[in-house]
């Protein structure tokens, strides 16, 4: 049994000026790896890959597909949609039509409606982008400023995360969507100081919520229990 109460209330906990200094990332995984059963010590590596610049296949997405957590699922297919209008869109701008179609045909990687398995629900659908989502995306793909794109398209991805995860609470996926925005705070701590430390800071902000939240349910189920 996986205490996920006590493992959200043991992450980091931040003083004035730590906002100043890299995030220990790797540190932070081993601690929360630390307090997990060998099934979510899997889980948290397989969904790891997807933020670490591991190059991922058709066979890693079909495999995501069939996670028992809700938010890998989600967010490998929001993955797949980025990059396949990433690829559009770039074929589209620098090769004559014929040539930008074949070269979208061969990179894009599929997305089945309805993939194979024992934990698909129609709920997965939360993860289709909406009308909004691609205005947004394709507006970010036109930005000649590399560093602007990158710093708009994860907080794209941040926001989406948040999505996906507003009701997780005392599970693996509250966890998850945790290290998947701290890949994002130490890749711009290292990029861009500036950027780090903003999305430093909402990462706290978001925590704290978050386990205040968990305390007043965790109140109310003992008063209720």
């Amino acid at each position: 049994m996986n205490n996920y109460h006590y493992i959200i209330a043991s992450l980091p906990v931040l003083s004035k000026g730590t906002e100043d200094k890299a995030l220990d990332l790797k540190k932070v995984k081993e601690d929360i790896k630390s307090q997990c059963s060998e099934k979510d010590i899997g889980t948290i590596d397989f969904f790891c890959r997807i933020m670490d610049g591991t190059p991922l296949d058709k066979a890693f997405f079909e495999q995501a597909d069939r996670s028992s957590s809700r938010l890998t699922r989600l967010y490998s297919k929001l993955e797949r949609q980025i990059r396949n209008m990433m690829v559009s869109s770039a074929a589209q701008r620098l090769f004559a039509p014929e040539k930008a179609e074949e070269l979208i045909a061969r990179y894009s990687i599929d997305i089945q409606s309805d993939p194979y398995g024992d934990y698909y629900e129609p709920t997965d659908t939360e993860a289709n982008l909406s009308h909004s989502d691609v205005q947004a995306l394709a507006a970010i793909f036109t930005d000649d400023n590399i560093v602007s794109k990158e710093k708009r398209l994860d907080d794209f991805k941040w926001e989406k995360i948040n999505e996906f995860t507003t009701l997780d609470f005392f599970d693996i996926d509250c966890i998850l969507a945790f290290l998947a925005k701290g890949h994002m705070v130490d890749r711009w701590l290292r990029l861009d100081a500036e950027k780090g430390k903003h999305l430093f800071r909402k990462l706290v902000g978001e925590v704290r919520g978050t386990f205040d939240k968990n305390k007043l349910i965790y109140t109310i189920d003992e008063n209720n229990g």
